[in-house]
């Protein structure tokens, strides 16, 4: 888990054939990647309307790899075959697969992409399969299924055989984990009621098979219960069995998940799949801030991008990576393999992480510079004294440090000049104390946490 827990940011891809529907099935709204679902479409109607607009321009991989790296993310996850079933990988498990569409293998060169740009290859995998007339979706009612697809089987006679399902599962999996070369990232969706584990998918048999085709691979623990949106789960530990880490899903924990490995996954907008009508992004300054609290709480940033059905990322999409990016060159230092500081009282606003050297960084929240010219912060004593500060990327600019009046106080207030605020990438300074100069680079240390062990 070292290198990931230094990584801290990550770069999710949602692409798929969906994409290129845009959130329109013949005029009709309906969603993104789950357009299917959210429109009742059996899998044949579906997907002869969707591979009209599936045409990856070539070179898109590149493109998602380079604006990761841009955007200073350290790894990608990319939806290698979401819930609709349809592959962007050579499959010889099924014709319902981008090579036969297209005649590419977008996997193989999403991870020769990555490879270049000195990133670690992530695929996520879906149990779920909306095409595949074997799976067995009664295993729990409440789980997505298109109405119009359960229709089709039934008119048809064909039976559901989840046994049946489940060895193709496991023989797509296999392909994954045979074809491409080390991967590092294994990210399941997902698990709900009773269709999860063993009794769904067989789950410790292949998660045992991915540990032996794979021994360095990380994977989540959505091959049971838990999508990441139940916060009723936040403070059940997490079963080391059951997966390595926990996905929040649109949303950071309040307290984090201290003690566990956990990595938030957001996106840019609202979608997750490219969706025409998903115009209201978040500013780099929105997400800059969601990275900053997941370093503090211990956590990792997944951030989704979707592009659209020729590959290439929205240009606004693109414009928040290489804003993010920006910052992160001045401030990466502070992020990558930053620890959290527990015990120690900071103004709402503010978030306080254990740098890569040992420093202690300040993550500050926006300030109307117009306002006030001076900002006052009050700390603990033990963490200013005898540490120098200074403001990364603007180490000459003075910051005063006094002692608190009364003598038998253990506080000391720091008084930052408002311009720190104006010069700052996206107007978000960070503060370094540290016992010398300010960091350079990006070295990660290693983590002092251990993972839980006991059951999620």
């Amino acid at each position: 888990m070292k290198w990931w827990r230094d990584a801290k940011f990550g770069l999710f891809v949602h692409y798929g054939l969906y994409s290129g529907l845009g959130g329109l099935f013949r005029g009709v709204p309906g969603g993104a990647e789950w357009i299917q679902r959210n429109l009742d479409l059996d899998t044949e109607t579906y997907a002869r309307e969707a591979a009209r607009y599936f045409a990856p321009a070539e070179g898109c991989t590149e493109e998602w790899a380079s604006l990761a790296r841009e955007a200073g993310c350290r790894y990608m996850v990319l939806t290698t075959k979401h819930h609709d079933g349809f592959a962007l990988f050579d499959t010889q498990q099924s014709d319902f697969c981008a090579p036969k569409l297209v005649g590419r293998d977008l996997v193989r060169e999403y991870v020769e992409a990555c490879r270049r740009h000195g990133l670690r290859v992530g695929f996520y995998h879906s149990v779920i399969d909306w095409h595949h007339p074997d799976y067995d979706d009664s295993i729990c009612p409440d789980l997505c299924y298109p109405a119009g697809q359960r229709e089709l089987l039934r008119q048809r006679g064909i039976p559901r055989n989840q046994e049946s399902y489940v060895r193709y599962l496991h023989a797509q999996v296999k392909e994954l984990l045979g074809s491409y070369g080390p991967v590092s990232i294994l990210w399941w969706d997902y698990s709900q009621g009773a269709a999860e584990g063993e009794r769904a998918w067989k789950a410790p048999g292949l998660i045992e098979m991915c540990r032996q085709m794979q021994p360095g691979i990380i994977m989540n623990n959505r091959l049971y219960a838990f999508s990441g949106f139940d916060a009723t789960r936040d403070t059940v530990e997490l079963d080391l069995r059951c997966g390595d880490y926990t996905t929040p899903e649109k949303r950071i924990p309040e307290a984090g998940y201290p003690g566990m490995d956990w990595e938030a996954c957001m996106t840019i907008g609202d979608k997750w799949g490219f969706n025409r009508f998903d115009t209201k992004l978040k500013s780099p300054a929105v997400i800059i801030r969601q990275l900053q609290e997941c370093t503090a709480k211990g956590g990792n940033l997944l951030l989704n991008i979707g592009p659209m059905g020729d590959g290439h990322v929205p240009s606004a999409q693109a414009e928040v990576l290489r804003r993010i990016g920006a910052w992160m060159k001045v401030n990466g230092a502070a992020i990558y393999g930053s620890m959290p500081l527990r015990g120690i009282a900071v103004p709402e606003g503010w978030w306080i992480a254990q740098g890569q050297g040992g420093e202690i960084v300040l993550f500050a929240p926006p300030v109307h510079q117009h306002q006030v010219r001076e900002v006052e912060l009050e700390l603990p004593a033990r963490v200013v004294e005898g540490r120098r500060v200074a403001v990364l990327g603007q180490e000459n600019v003075a910051v005063r440090v006094e002692k608190a009046a009364d003598a038998v106080s253990d506080t000391v207030r720091v008084y930052l000049p408002a311009e720190i605020w104006s010069r700052a990438v996206e107007g978000l300074p960070v503060l370094c104390l540290s016992h010398g100069e300010a960091p350079q680079g990006h070295p990660s240390p290693v983590p002092t946490h251990e993972p839980a062990s006991s059951c999620f």
